[in-house]
């Protein structure tokens, strides 16, 4: 069994059987089972037997079924599916204006029309004039396209669909110790793409005049992150970005100073990147924070979780994270 979360696509699951042909109703336990098929609801919950409860790490829907006939041994039957974000990439609608309304309110509507609750939605606060849609465009793709010009994150997790500011400002609640419960962790440092400041142009809603929203990586200082990241700024000679959102309305300078800084941050991720292997945990998803200490001063540090994927096989149940340094 494989289940696969990840920040930018719907999380996937894979769940391999091993057949039984029951000789006297001539029938397969699994394949001849009318419950599963394409469509099915799935819930999927790991934990462990010395421990009480269980934790929910996906619900979705199977979108696949393979089987595997072989003469030496036990047949199988493969699922494959995807959470309930997967429905929203096949999904438009035929609205393509949003006027007077928020971020958030415009994402809430999208989540009712499938089915999600909005529960875990920020407050965007600032009315728009029109927000935009693209002909033909999915209902996932406008999400995205709406979270990633905010800075936010986007994903459903069990029915609840999240659209926020990413979690990476404090430090997590697992802790991760080589030779202790860190199996593995393959950190990797590039200074390619890196950016030390963001000038977003904007219209202040306020004063109907034009905005200038500034963020500078001298600004970063969370507590948690790359403690020399001003003098590796230096050495790198980044470059000065300047972004324009045509359109784009702003309460204050604070809010598109906000913004910039978002995307700053975000332009800022593939500083350090890594790799990490654990025993199973199915509390390790992705968009929180962890720790990875004894792994040398220049890559000991907090951790955000991009992707987790949680694999039950003939050698146990293992975890395995992709990883990137909290800023």
């Amino acid at each position: 069994m494989e289940i696969d979360e990840n920040l930018d696509t719907p999380a996937k699951f894979t769940v391999s059987l091993n057949e039984i042909f029951d000789i006297k109703t001539q029938k397969f336990r699994w394949l001849d089972d009318p419950s599963i098929s394409p469509g099915t609801e799935v819930t999927i919950t790991f934990g462990y037997a010395s421990k009480p409860g269980k934790q929910s790490l996906i619900k979705g829907k199977i979108k696949g079924i393979n089987s595997g006939f072989v003469t030496t041994g036990p047949s199988t039957l493969t699922l494959e599916g995807y959470d309930y974000s997967h429905d929203m990439q096949k999904k438009n609608e035929q609205k393509l204006s949003y006027k007077k309304m928020t971020y958030s309110d415009v994402v809430k509507e999208i989540a009712n029309d499938n089915n999600l609750k909005p529960k875990k939605i920020d407050d965007t606060k600032i009315k728009q004039e029109d927000i935009q849609r693209k002909h033909n465009e999915k209902d996932y793709d406008f999400v995205k396209r709406l979270a990633n010009q905010l800075g936010f994150e986007f994903f459903v997790r069990g029915d609840e669909l999240y659209f926020r500011e990413p979690k990476d400002k404090e430090k997590g609640n697992v802790t991760f110790i080589l030779q202790n419960n860190l199996l593995s962790f393959s950190p990797r440092m590039t200074t390619a793409n890196l950016t030390n400041e963001v000038q977003l142009h904007a219209y202040d809603k306020e004063k109907k005049e034009p905005i200038l929203g500034t963020a500078n990586i001298n600004e970063i200082k969370s507590g948690i992150g790359v403690h020399d990241l001003d003098q590796i700024m230096a050495k790198s000679k980044s470059n000065i970005v300047q972004i324009r959102l045509e359109g784009k309305v702003v309460k204050d300078e604070k809010e598109a100073k906000a913004i910039a800084m978002a995307e700053l941050k975000k332009r800022n991720q593939t500083l350090i990147e890594g790799t990490l292997e654990s025993y199973g945990d199915p509390q390790l998803r992705p968009g929180m924070t962890v720790n990875i200490e004894k792994v040398g001063q220049r890559f000991s540090g907090a951790y955000y979780v991009k992707s987790a994927k949680h694999s039950i096989g003939e050698s146990g149940y293992k975890t395995t994270l992709e990883v990137r340094r909290c800023l």
